[in-house]
């Protein structure tokens, strides 16, 4: 999920790179836009690797420091895609050494690459220095919020979040943190009002429609309102149907309005995804033994 969220990120990235490329020399010239754009199409072939050796040809011309750092970040984006974390890791360290303090994706593209890492304390830190360099972008508070709620801080989440959106009233993403945030806090009845706010506002992809309709679902199980639970797990099924956690709190849901038959479908679905799954077994388990 996490490689297919910064896939989608890099190839809207790329996008109108690719498109140039018709009207560029089949050669690799001697520009970094050229190289950017022949890495471009690289990369909407998923041939990763052959976009990191373009990457790193441009690397070694003589660009001016806002080239070399873009050729760099987006080498390090490329890298993560393909699994070569060092290498991600090293290129947006390098950014930010030479361009942190003038160009906010810097420290924002390391910090995502920290969250996708587990490495939030180090996600935290990027975040928080983006945030003191630029103020005025929520992007950071944002990020701060949703490593803060990996660490379990969920009231300190719920101030960032409200810093966030204090500065972007318009967002969902934002909005939809801090409903995320209420509802691991247990406030479920305050992040459904955020959900609903997010959904509202709109501008969201279809992983964060995902992670609205999962959270709907547990904050409404949450409150015993298992029927409008399943409505809402139903419509996350719908847009990844493979998902364990949506799976999961259906078979719950299912299970506590006495559908048992649901249960046991969602359930056993779990289990073909993830053999063993403990939280699928027990229930199962616990059926059965009715």
């Amino acid at each position: 999920m996490k490689i297919g969220l910064a896939l989608r990120r890099v190839l809207r990235g790329i996008a109108f790179l690719s498109v140039l490329w018709p009207f560029c020399s089949a050669a690799i010239a001697s520009n970094a836009q050229t190289y950017q754009t022949a890495a471009a199409v690289a990369v909407s072939k998923l041939d990763f690797e052959r976009a990191i050796q373009i990457y790193s040809k441009g690397l070694e011309q003589q660009f001016g420091l806002k080239d070399q750092a873009e050729l760099l970040r987006m080498r390090g984006v490329t890298a993560q895609l393909a699994k070569r974390w060092d290498q991600a890791e090293a290129d947006f360290t390098a950014v930010v050494e030479m361009v942190g303090s003038t160009d906010r994706r810097a420290y924002s593209e390391r910090g995502f690459f920290y969250h996708n890492q587990s490495r939030f304390e180090l996600a935290l830190a990027d975040y928080t220095a983006g945030a003191k360099l630029f103020p005025d972008d929520g992007t950071f508070p944002n990020g701060q919020g949703l490593a803060l709620m990996e660490q379990g801080q969920f009231e300190e989440a719920i101030r960032r979040f409200d810093e966030a959106i204090k500065l972007d009233p318009t967002s969902g993403v934002f909005m939809l943190g801090r409903a995320e945030a209420y509802n691991r806090s247990d406030q479920p009845q305050a992040a459904l009002e955020d959900y609903d706010k997010a959904l509202a506002l709109g501008h969201l992809t279809r992983n964060d429609t995902y992670r609205l309709r999962v959270g709907v679902g547990a904050a409404h199980l949450k409150l015993k309102n298992e029927k409008a639970a399943i409505e809402s797990l139903d419509k996350a099924v719908e847009l990844v149907p493979n998902s364990p956690t949506a799976l999961r709190y259906r078979g719950l849901a299912h299970e506590r309005a006495g559908e048992i038959d649901g249960a046991y479908r969602d359930y056993e679905a779990v289990l073909r995804l993830k053999p063993g799954d403990e939280f699928a077994v027990k229930r199962l388990q616990k059926l059965r033994a009715k």
